[in-house]
Order: structure tokens, then C-alpha cells, then sequence
């Protein structure tokens, strides 16, 4: 490039006018100048805006004739939106949105190629469309204005009446529709019109590769990429992507594992990088928007989701993210246990109102959620007003929290507010709405915005979709995804227009044979991108086989194995570069020291002593996922309160006493009082509705369970619900015996309440007890009494049974004696009940000496006994299984 600067370059697209302007100012550098013209690269888009806007202030287009309002895509689909509500009776039964947006393509496929069909060719819908066409036109009169396809036909004319360039460059055009073609046409009578040569003359030689899976070609790419800043620091590369949006989550990992590993430090995560996406996200995904958008739904006292509450009150977006953040982030762990899956802004002030009164250091937090309850927004205003209203609920909550924002965050806010400016101008299309209609049309609006914040340099590695253009010959480019379902596109012919139509008008995505004239024009543009080319498809996706595209049948075979790319993980995972410490052996418990967990503890350590370590004695555990109504924990303590209001100071000469009604009038007692036993501990009471279901289903359950306890042998219930503090080799914890009976004989039966589908006492006869509750009642705590039985009470709808072991046969309905039991109890290792017994004791006392010892290692015998262990992620499996397979297990 000279330093003589073309007058005006026409692009494609808004990347492709900044490549060419970072292009241009870099020349100039390397030619020593320190100040020049900036090269005059624009969209065909603002242009044309400009030329109007001069035409209307020379006097050449008398504003009268220029419409007051150019509708963007938001704009245009609210008034076809508007038009199919109006004219469609049946408009329930239509996704009113997507045929909006249709029909929107239909009008534009029409303008701007010139799609006519004959009468014989009308469809239903067709007719259809053509009327919502004509009410549309009238809408836009009443509004006075125009779509952008009709906007470009006045401004053809327009350019006829304008100083024009004498000469006027056209870049990255690969597809041009016949209204535009009109465009140029005139360009051309009037300018010299030229094509503004972009790549090589003459194509690169090219190579080809395949690989298992998408993953791999992207592992790959990376590898390349690093390969060649090896041998070039300055080489200048891409990666073009046809499916960008779908790999680039993959793709962006990728790169900053390899080309900038400190990027894993959150201080770090915005810093500059060498590599740049065409293709930005949506604003509403970036987190200072989304936070904004959930704060306006959080004070439009919409219902949202736990998570979504315990992501705003994680957040450093709002309020006192950053100095109140440790408090609201036990806030968010104590709320998951407590609340349901979804709740109002009235829910969560109440809430954190209690936090506050019982220590937690939320003062702000109750402020800016105070002031979030006192807007007003249960009325109907416009489009404008609401702005004001939204501006003013974020200034209430503090957004956009406490410290400066960096470029990117900036950025995006300046996004958002050049959205609002957007959403208050469409007044007259929208009316006077509601707060949720209101946020609905925001929320679309953020979510179609394109937002990609700017770089302060030039990227030196560009990631690219197919439509995009370099702007100047690169070193290098790889072509990834060059799969036949993928390149050339599927044909996706508009739904509404004739077919046929489309495919004799040529249209975009009308045919096969349209979109491999499309496809092969941008291939021969790749081909002169750069001087080396490497284009890779994958053979499988997942269990599908998949072939390579047509297009590069001519494109020999690279011959060659590329390397594969590490993530950062398997960087540091290699066993050379690794120290390695026994983590097995943790600190002994101290005297004194309190362990919490009780028979959980121990079944943990049973398990996995690693499970047992970092759940009860480190204290960590997973969050909860909160549910609407009652998780299945809820539901068997709810269930245990009622069998306790019932069998507290009872026996079975109480239950076989009752008749039929006097039963059922027992049983809703107990249902009455164990509910409001229950729901004394909640911070919010069970919905009326819901409560009265639940009152439903618990006497129904227990009736049927009560037919099973009426089988028995008489017995008194003992103790219920009894909390009892043990010793066990020196450690202190805490049980909780859900129901201890007494037989005539003075010997005691030992039950624990499950509802669960899987209950099973298998590992009562094995070295390593993992089921060891009631086992830890019959051989530790219940020393003083001769135990004759230990059982499960399964109480669940149609599977009500005793799950266990007894001394003697007919203790229990379905229970088995010892006798009986010899497939599971061998006999020469239990030859009697007392050895049994002993077994128990002894093994927990065992499980007790490592608890003590701190034995910490992560050992089990089976993956599938963690699948409830809450500290999973701190086992780290996948870790040990990736050093197991490279040989570094020590």
C-alpha cells in the first residue's frame, strides 16, 4: 500500500473497513511518516448514511422525501410483528416471533433480488404473506418510514444528485444482490469504480488433513499456530471456522492455554491478546449486562431462579459486590437450604433481612435492595419512559457495583447505554406497555446486539467465519471444518416464497446448486488469503461418520501427522515436570477435638477416607440445588416428624386397637402435627395449596405403611427420634436413632426410616461397612440392651417392607433370622448372633482408629458408591486417571 491513499473504499463488512484502516496506518508507519489522511474505508451501510444525511442538507433530497425513521432489524420485526397479530385470528397457534421474522427475509428477498411469482404459483401462505406485506407498507406510511431495502432504492436515486469520488473502490464482496448491482451500476456512470484487490494473484498452494473430531482439528490449528510464531514471531495468520460460534468457546481455550497460560489468573483475564474473533457475543452474555438485566427482572418482581439469585448475589456488578462479597456468598449457601427453586424480590429482602439480624455483614446489600423495592413499575408507559425507569432501578441498585471498570467492561456499558438510546426510540412502534412487556423487548434487543469490545493493537492472529475477508494477504491460513453437511451450506430456502421462485431468482440459500456457486467463490478467495493454506475436516462426530467437502477434491493431501495442542491441564500434568507429595495422611484428631457427621461420618470414611476427611472434618460440602416445594431430604424429614408425632408413647396395642375411622382420624393428627413440627424450622411457609397436597400424600403413605406394622408381634416404641451423644475410640459424635421398639421378651429392635428406591444392607457382612448406621446403634450405642433385630423401615407408596437382619426368624414381616440369612451371613464367620455383632463393632472401631489417625487417601473399591459424596471434585479422578494412564502413579 502507498502512501497515497485511495478516496473511498466501499466494504462489506465493519471488520474488513478497520483492517484496511490498521493496514493503511501501518504502512505509513513503515514509510516513515508520522501523520497522514486515514484511509476512508466504510461499510456500504454508513456510507450511504452519510451521502443521505449530506443530500438532505444541500437541499438534493428535500427532507420531506427522506423518511423520518430508517427501521433497524428490531424495528422492522416489531411492525411485522404487529401486522400478524392484527391479521391472524388463530395467531396462538403461531410462533408469532419467528414468522415475523420470515416473513421480514421474504420482503427483503423480494426488494433486493427481485423475487416476483405468477398468480398460478400462490399458496395459502403465500397469500398470506402478501397481505401482511400490503398492511406492513401501510404501517410504515403511518410511521413514515421505511425498511432498509427500500431505503437503499431512494438512496440509488439520490446518488445520482451527489459529488461523488472520482474514483471509488468496492472490497469483500463475495455475494452481490441485484439491488446492489443497481447500486454500482450508477457508481460506475458516475466514479471510476473499481474492485479493491484483497489477496494474492495467484492461489496458494494448498494441502489438506483429516482428523478424528472437531476437537482435534482445533487441538491442531492451535499446535500450528504455535509452530509458526516459532519460526516467525511476526507472522501474520488466521483460522477461518465455518461453524465459528459453535467451536469458539474450544478454540478460545485452546489458545490462551497455549499462547497465554498467565491469562488463567483472573486478574488477567481481560489482557491483551495476539489473537482476535471476528465474531463477537451477544451483549446480553457479557456479565455486566446480564447482571443489569437481572437486576430489572429481580425489581419487575418477576419469579427467578435460585441460581440466578445466587449468581446476582455473587456478583461484583451491583451494590457491595466486592466488600460485602464473603458475606453474600454464605448468604447464597445458606438460602439454597432454605428457600425454593424460585423466588420474588420480596422473598430475598425478607431473607436477607434475617441474615443481616443474625450477624451477617450485609448492611448495603439490605440498602440497595430496599431501594430496589420501592420503585414503582406496575404501570403502563412508553418505550422512553421505561429507559428513564430502568436507568434509575440500576442507579438504586448501585450498578455497576464498587470498583472502576476495565476497557472491555466499559465498553460493554457504553454498549448497553447506546442500546437503551435504541430501545427509546421506538415510542411510536411500541405504545405504552408494561415493565415485563418492556424488559421483554430490551432483553431481545441486548441479545441480538453483536458486541465485540475493541482492541487497543492490531491482532496478529486472526479467527474468522467464512464470510470474513483478511484484509491484506496473510502468511499463513488453516480452514477448519471442511466437512460436506457443513461447506458448502445446507440450502435454506425462505419457508413463505415459492421454491421454484427462489431457485430460478438465485436467491441466497435457495438451492444446492446456489450455495456451491457461493461457496466455491469463497473458496478461491482462501485460496488467496495467504500463501500457505491447510484446510482439515473431521471423520466422526461422535458416533456419525462424516465425509470431506467436495470443494477440496482437488486439494492434495498434506502427508503429513500435525501435532496436537495441550491444554494447560496436560501441560502441567506431565509427570517430568511434577513434584509429587503423599497427600494421603492427614493431621490426627486432637483431644478434645469434636467431629461432626455422626453415622454419615462414618459411611463416608467407610467409602472413601478422603470423602470422610474433606466433607466432616474440613467442613466442605456441595451446594444444594434448591427446588420449588420439597427436595427428597425435605420429604423423609417431613416424614419422620409425622411417624414421631404418631408412635411418640405408643405401642402396637395403639394401633391394633383403632378401628377404620379412628385410624384415619389418628393418622391426619399426626399429619397435622408432624407438618407443623416441620414447618416451624422453614424461613418460608409451604404454600397452602402445596401443603395440602402434601398432607394428601403423607396420609396415604403412612396408612399403607401402618398395614405392614400391623403384621407384627406385639412391642412398645421405646425411643423415638432419640439424640444421643457416643464416644467411639476416643472421637465425640452425635446420632440421631430414628426408632428403637421394645419386644415383650425386654429384647429391642433398632429401625432407621428410608424412602428411597435402593436400600440395601449388604455390606453388613463385609470388612468395610458402608451402610454402618444401624449397625453403629446395635454394637456401640445400644450397649445396654440385647438387640434382636436391625432393620430399614421402607416407606414408600407401594413398596412398604422391613430391609434388615434379626436373631430370630419371624421377628419382623419379610425380615430374615440369621439362620436364614447364610447366603449373605457366611456361618463360619458368623456362627452366631453375638459374633455378628462383634463383626460390627469391631469394624467400626476400625473405621473409627483411621477417622482418629486422620487417614485421608482416596481409596475405594467402587466409583459408583461416590455417586452422593458432595466433595467430589476434591477426589480429582480424572486427574489421578489421566497420571495413571502416563505412568505416573506412585
Amino acid at each position: 500500500m502507498t502512501e497515497a491513499s485511495p478516496e473511498l473504499i466501499l466494504c462489506s463488512t465493519a471488520r474488513l473497513a478497520r483492517g484496511l484502516r490498521l493496514a493503511h496506518s501501518r504502512a505509513q508507519r513503515l514509510a516513515g511518516l508520522t501523520q497522514w489522511q486515514p484511509l476512508r474505508a466504510l461499510t456500504l451501510t454508513q456510507w450511504l448514511e452519510e451521502l443521505t444525511q449530506r443530500a438532505i442538507l444541500s437541499g438534493s433530497a428535500p427532507p420531506k422525501d427522506v423518511p423520518h425513521l430508517t427501521l433497524n432489524g428490531m424495528a422492522e420485526r416489531l411492525l411485522w410483528e404487529q401486522v400478524i397479530d392484527r391479521t391472524t385470528s388463530s395467531q396462538q397457534l403461531f410462533d408469532v416471533s419467528g414468522m415475523a421474522q420470515s416473513a421480514m427475509e421474504a420482503n427483503a428477498l423480494m426488494q433486493a433480488w427481485g423475487v416476483r411469482f405468477p398468480d398460478d404459483l400462490h399458496t395459502d401462505e403465500t397469500r398470506q404473506f402478501l397481505r401482511w406485506r400490503a398492511a406492513f407498507r401501510a404501517l410504515c406510511q403511518q410511521y413514515d418510514a421505511l425498511e432498509e431495502t427500500r431505503m437503499l432504492e431512494l438512496q440509488i436515486a439520490l446518488v445520482q444528485h451527489i459529488p461523488l469520488p472520482p474514483t471509488i473502490y468496492f472490497a469483500g464482496f463475495d455475494r452481490i444482490s441485484p439491488q446492489e448491482q443497481r447500486l454500482f451500476d450508477v457508481l460506475a456512470q458516475r466514479s471510476d469504480l473499481q474492485r479493491w484487490e484483497l489477496g494474492l494473484k495467484t492461489p496458494a498452494l494448498a494441502v489438506q488433513v483429516a482428523f478424528d473430531e472437531a476437537e482435534a482439528e482445533c487441538r491442531a490449528a492451535v499446535h500450528w499456530v504455535q509452530d509458526k510464531l516459532k519460526i516467525d514471531p511476526a507472522a501474520r495468520l488466521a483460522i477461518v471456522v465455518p461453524e465459528l460460534a459453535n467451536l469458539r468457546p474450544t478454540l478460545q481455550a485452546m489458545l490462551d492455554d497455549v499462547l497465554h497460560p498467565e491469562c488463567m489468573h483472573p486478574a488477567h483475564a481481560e489482557m491483551p491478546r495476539i489473537y482476535d474473533f471476528s465474531l463477537g457475543q451477544s451483549l446480553a452474555e457479557t456479565p455486566i449486562i446480564s447482571t443489569a438485566l437481572a437486576l430489572l427482572r429481580l425489581a419487575c418482581n418477576h419469579r427467578i431462579t435460585q441460581q440466578g439469585t445466587g449468581a446476582l448475589l455473587r456478583d461484583v456488578y451491583w451494590s457491595a459486590g466486592i466488600s460485602e462479597a464473603d458475606a453474600r456468598a454464605r448468604l447464597d449457601a445458606a438460602m439454597r437450604r432454605k428457600l425454593p427453586a424460585t423466588i420474588t424480590l420480596d422473598q430475598l429482602l425478607r431473607q436477607v433481612r434475617r441474615a443481616q439480624m443474625k450477624g451477617f455483614a450485609v448492611a448495603r446489600l439490605v440498602q440497595h435492595l430496599e431501594a430496589l423495592h420501592q420503585k414503582p413499575l406496575n404501570i403502563r408507559q412508553s418505550a422512553s419512559a421505561w429507559v428513564s425507569a430502568f436507568t434509575q432501578v440500576l442507579d438504586a441498585a448501585h450498578w455497576p457495583g464498587e470498583r472502576t471498570l476495565s476497557s472491555f467492561e466499559h465498553q460493554a456499558a457504553k454498549a448497553w447505554d447506546e442500546t437503551l438510546q435504541t430501545f427509546a426510540k421506538l415510542d411510536a412502534l411500541l405504545g405504552k406497555m408494561s415493565s415485563s412487556d418492556a424488559l421483554r423487548q430490551l432483553s431481545k434487543l441486548t441479545r441480538e446486539r453483536i458486541f465485540q469490545p475493541e482492541s487497543t493493537h492490531e491482532p496478529q492472529i486472526q479467527i474468522m467465519g467464512m464470510l470474513e475477508a483478511a484484509s491484506e494477504p496473510l502468511d499463513a491460513l488453516w480452514v477448519m471444518g471442511m466437512n460436506d453437511h457443513v461447506w458448502p451450506p445446507p440450502a435454506r430456502p425462505n419457508p413463505i416464497l415459492p421454491a421454484e421462485v427462489q431457485r430460478k431468482t438465485g436467491t441466497p440459500n435457495s438451492c444446492s446448486q446456489v450455495q456451491t456457486e457461493f461457496a466455491s467463490t469463497i473458496h478461491q478467495r482462501l485460496l488467496r488469503s495467504a500463501r500457505e493454506v491447510v484446510f482439515s475436516w473431521a471423520r466422526r462426530d461422535g458416533e456419525r461418520e462424516l465425509r470431506v467437502s467436495p470443494l477440496l477434491k482437488d486439494i492434495p493431501d498434506a502427508g503429513e501427522q500435525f501435532a496436537l495442542a495441550q491444554t494447560l491441564a496436560e501441560q502441567l500434568a506431565q509427570p517430568e515436570t511434577m513434584q509429587w507429595l503423599q497427600d494421603h495422611q492427614a493431621p490426627a484428631v486432637q483431644e478434645g477435638e469434636k467431629v461432626r457427621g455422626g453415622a454419615a461420618l462414618f459411611q463416608a470414611q467407610a467409602v472413601c477416607p478422603a470423602w470422610g476427611y474433606y466433607q466432616f472434618r474440613l467442613g466442605a460440602r456441595e451446594l444444594q440445588e434448591p427446588v420449588d416445594g420439597l427436595d427428597s431430604m425435605a420429604r423423609g424429614n417431613l416424614l419422620h416428624a409425622v411417624l414421631q408425632a404418631f408412635w411418640n408413647g405408643h405401642d402396637s396395642a395403639y394401633l391394633t386397637g383403632m378401628d377404620e375411622t379412628v385410624q384415619r382420624q389418628a393418622i391426619q393428627q399426626a399429619v397435622e402435627d408432624g407438618l407443623k413440627q416441620f414447618s416451624q424450622k422453614l424461613d418460608e411457609p409451604l404454600p397452602v395449596h402445596f401443603a395440602s397436597l402434601e398432607k394428601l400424600r403423607l396420609m396415604a403413605l403412612l396408612n399403607g405403611w401402618l398395614a405392614l406394622e400391623r403384621e407384627r408381634s406385639p412391642f412398645t416404641v421405646k425411643d423415638v427420634e432419640r439424640r444421643v451423644e457416643q464416644e467411639i475410640k476416643g472421637i465425640s459424635v452425635e446420632f440421631t436413632l430414628d426408632r428403637v421398639d421394645e419386644l415383650p421378651d425386654g429384647e429391642l429392635v433398632v429401625i432407621d426410616y428410608k424412602t428411597g428406591s435402593q436400600i440395601t444392607h449388604n455390606s453388613w457382612a463385609e470388612d468395610r461397612i458402608t451402610e454402618p448406621q444401624l449397625p453403629i446403634y446395635a454394637a456401640l450405642v445400644l450397649v445396654e440392651g440385647e438387640v434382636a433385630a436391625v432393620c430399614f423401615a421402607k416407606v414408600r407408596a407401594g413398596e412398604h417392607q422391613f430391609v434388615g437382619i434379626a436373631n430370630d426368624d419371624g421377628t419382623l414381616p419379610g425380615v430374615k433370622g440369621l439362620e436364614q440369612a447364610r447366603k449373605l451371613f457366611d456361618a463360619e464367620k458368623f456362627p452366631a448372633w453375638h459374633d455378628l455383632l462383634q463383626h460390627w463393632r469391631d469394624s467400626l472401631e476400625a473405621i473409627a482408629d483411621e477417622i482418629k489417625a486422620g487417614d485421608a487417601a482416596v481409596r475405594f473399591k467402587d466409583e459408583d458408591e461416590l455417586a452422593y459424596c458432595e466433595v467430589k471434585p476434591l477426589l480429582r479422578l480424572p486427574e489421578r486417571k489421566l497420571q495413571m494412564e502416563r505412568g505416573g502413579d506412585k
